[in-house]
């Protein structure tokens, strides 16, 4: 099990890597100041490239927003997009752990459509509910 620590304007992320999996601990605030170098860091570091016969890639990214106090707009379009980007890899991306504040404002905007709460946790809708 690998772990790295990004850290960028308000935010720090520490990654817990497994062999398909990936937890990424989010301590901050997702805002305008920290969201590109956010999205950049997940998408070219975490979601999978490439899925080869034999290698074990990450297929499974969950994000842990425990610690996450404020997201602006901006967050919730990385957000958004990292779902996006998750998802042409063949990748799942669950966001788990949300504030109440976080979870409404996910709510008023309509996101929540596509993460579904499942026992206090949002992950990606798949149909199968």
């Amino acid at each position: 099990m690998a772990s790295r620590v990004f850290t960028f304007p308000g935010l720090k992320l520490s990654l817990e890597e497994k062999p398909e999996e990936t937890i990424i601990y989010c301590h901050g605030r997702i805002t305008a100041d920290s969201a590109e170098m956010f999205y950049r860091e997940i998408r070219d570091h975490v979601i999978p490239v490439s899925r080869g016969k034999g290698v074990a890639v990450t297929n499974r990214i969950v994000l842990d927003l425990s610690n996450v106090s404020f997201v602006d707009s901006t967050g919730l379009g990385t957000l958004f997009n990292l779902w996006t980007e998750a998802r042409r890899s063949a990748c799942d991306l669950e966001i788990v752990n949300l504030s109440p504040r976080v979870q409404k404002l996910l709510s008023l905007t309509r996101l929540d459509q596509f993460f579904t709460k499942v026992k206090g946790l949002f992950s990606r809708s798949n149909g199968t509910e």
